[in-house]
């Protein structure tokens, strides 16, 4: 030890514990990766990035899934509005058809033969021809043919529905519609415009005029709501068929 000098001593020392402290000091700093704590915060940040890339796949299939809703809702909603086009169309045919009961706004006509008339002309002239003051089938298909010029949209005589394919004519001393006998008086109910169904049979040439100016007791009245029942007969065709597409 005497060959070291005072100072010498000490500063060997001071040296030998800092090259003791830096070793456990590196010695710390390594085995710090390997720590419980490290590994988990590793742990946690792989299950962290995992979360986020099935987030990401989620967003993405319920992007999908709405944009395929979407398609669904809109073919629905064009088929719901085809649909409804559908029975509109199908609608409109069974009532011109005459297969629902109908109601609306409309006028009834008052037909009965002219019995006062036919009287007074027997007692003037016994020869009178009794046929010129009865209500005849005629009368009746031109009174119907001029509801349809003038918009009647249904139209029924002593509540039997007057379709395409109905037959007035007389059958001896009563009128024979849809196969049913019918007697006066007649009620011819007409669905349509009130005020110009009403003009076009008053108008001067028309066949409720030509009864009207001759005596028949006719008259028209006018209606809110009417209501028209449906064809109670059947459709039979012998030699009409469908078309084969």
């Amino acid at each position: 030890m005497r060959f070291f000098k005072n100072w010498q001593l000490p500063l060997a020392f001071v040296l030998f514990f800092t090259g003791i402290m830096l070793m456990l000091a590196l010695h710390a700093v390594h085995g710090e990766a390997d720590t419980p704590i490290k590994q988990k915060n590793k742990k946690l940040i792989t299950m962290v990035k995992q979360q986020e890339e099935e987030l990401e796949q989620l967003k993405k299939s319920l992007h999908d899934k709405r944009e395929t809703l979407n398609k669904y809702q809109k073919s629905l909603s064009e088929g719901q509005l085809e649909t409804e086009k559908l029975q509109y169309e199908l609608d409109k045919l069974l009532v011109l058809s005459g297969l629902f009961d109908v109601q609306g706004e409309g006028i009834t006509i008052h037909l009965d033969d002219n019995t006062k008339g036919k009287e007074l002309a027997i007692q003037k002239n016994p020869d009178t021809r009794i046929e010129d003051f009865l209500i005849h089938d005629k009368h009746l298909l031109y009174i119907v043919y001029e509801l349809r010029a003038a918009g009647a949209e249904a139209i029924s005589i002593n509540n039997q529905r007057v379709i395409s394919s109905t037959d007035i004519r007389c059958v001896g001393t009563t009128i024979q519609v849809n196969a049913e006998r019918l007697a006066p008086p007649f009620i011819i109910k007409a669905i349509g415009d009130p005020d110009n169904l009403t003009m076009v049979l008053e108008t001067e040439k028309s066949q409720y005029n030509f009864l009207k100016m001759a005596g028949f007791p006719v008259k028209i009245e006018k209606h809110s709501n009417l209501v028209i029942e449906s064809y109670k007969g059947s459709y039979q065709f012998t030699h009409a068929q469908p078309k084969e597409e």
